[in-house]
């Protein structure tokens, strides 16, 4: 069970007009407070080279990336915004540890269409922690940006959509180049990569299940998905596939909008529904206990966020508690990503309607 619950930010900022902000953003961003003091927690990543937690942000002025010191309780902005240009304003579940230690990012965007051919698009970006330099390794599409990432680390791959237009691209780090790009009509909040190096999505209005075969550089398409009928909760078009992780079992296992959980099979795409920890919709949490094998979920909307696991072994769901601050009985609103560091589970909140949005430290 959660022990205690505590919430951190990097502004105390209070909007004076309430909404969502992927809904205002056209009338609000160019206030110079909100663009200045607005902070969502979008993607998490622990970096244990340096003990630290890189937080990637929802941020108008471009400082889309932070450290977390788990020590000391600090923010350290890494400065981002010396490094971007104006239509950057995400790191959305779009941060990945390479083997070499550095930090793989990528940026998405929140602009209407009349701005799309003024953006350059989003960047494949590499950061090194120990001489503070971003580079740019890629713009896989021309004026499109990039929603979410996955790295193959073993292969030097990496994977993901663009935003709006819905683009599924694999770009080798090795190459240098994007080695395929495809259409999809439909985009994963993150997705995964399984024991042979397939890339899973989904693609079409139906939410059909895709495989990625870096091998023969070539997707195999299958025309069934979930059995329940989501998409369309996160943003428009937006597919079920809410977070996937490889289980090191053999399995892909796979949360979903509506807050199921599903194993899937690799070998030929079937799944199987194996419950949900909550009664609320939304679960974009899911990471994997490299220890116990243990998963840990997060979900919920609307104030009523809740952590749960669950075990593999017995296939029972237990719920953790309701992610609200021990001392001010602040509520989370929305969670958007999940990372374990020992005894204590971080979660990146977002999209909170009133106020800058919140790292909250849940200890165990």
């Amino acid at each position: 069970m959660l022990k205690s619950v505590k919430k951190y930010s990097i502004s105390d900022y209070v909007k004076n007009q309430s909404g969502i902000v992927d809904d205002i953003s056209v009338d609000w961003g160019n206030q110079d407070e909100f663009k200045k003091k607005y902070y969502a927690f979008t993607d998490l990543l622990y970096r244990p080279q340096d003990g630290l937690l890189y937080c990637g942000h929802t941020n108008f002025g471009n400082d889309l990336l932070h450290t977390f010191n788990l020590q000391t309780k600090e923010f350290k902005s890494l400065d981002y915004h010396n490094f971007a240009e104006p239509l950057e304003i995400k790191i959305h579940r779009a941060l990945e540890l390479g083997n070499d230690g550095r930090i793989y990012g990528a940026t998405s965007c929140l602009h209407a269409p009349d701005k799309r051919l003024q953006g350059p698009g989003g960047k494949i970006f590499r950061y090194t922690p120990e001489t503070a330099q971003f580079e740019c390794l890629c713009i896989p599409k021309e004026h499109d940006y990039i929603q979410t990432i996955s790295m193959d680390c073993e292969r030097e791959m990496i994977y993901g959509f663009t935003y709006p237009v819905f683009d599924f691209f694999a770009y080798s780090i090795k190459e240098n180049k994007v080695v395929y790009r495809q259409f999809m009509d439909s985009i994963s909040h993150i997705s995964a990569i399984d024991d042979d190096g397939g890339y899973w999505g989904t693609w079409s209005y139906n939410h059909w299940f895709f495989r990625y075969d870096p091998a023969e550089n070539n997707v195999e398409f299958f025309k069934h998905g979930f059995p329940e009928k989501g998409g369309n909760m996160m943003y428009r078009n937006a597919g079920p596939i809410d977070c996937m992780l490889n289980g090191k079992d053999g399995f892909m296992y796979v949360t979903t909008d509506l807050g199921s959980l599903y194993r899937l099979n690799p070998k030929n795409a079937e799944i199987e529904f194996l419950g949900r920890p909550f009664a609320s919709s939304r679960l974009p949490g899911l990471i994997m206990d490299e220890t116990t094998g243990l998963f840990y979920l997060s979900g919920g909307d609307d104030n009523n966020c809740q952590i749960a696991s669950y075990n593999r072994q017995t296939g029972c769901f237990k719920n953790l508690g309701i992610i609200t601050d021990s001392e001010t009985g602040t509520e989370c609103f929305r969670t958007h990503d999940i990372v374990k560091i020992n005894n204590t589970i971080y979660v990146g909140e977002t999209d909170n309607p009133n106020r800058t949005d919140y790292l909250w430290e849940c200890k165990l």
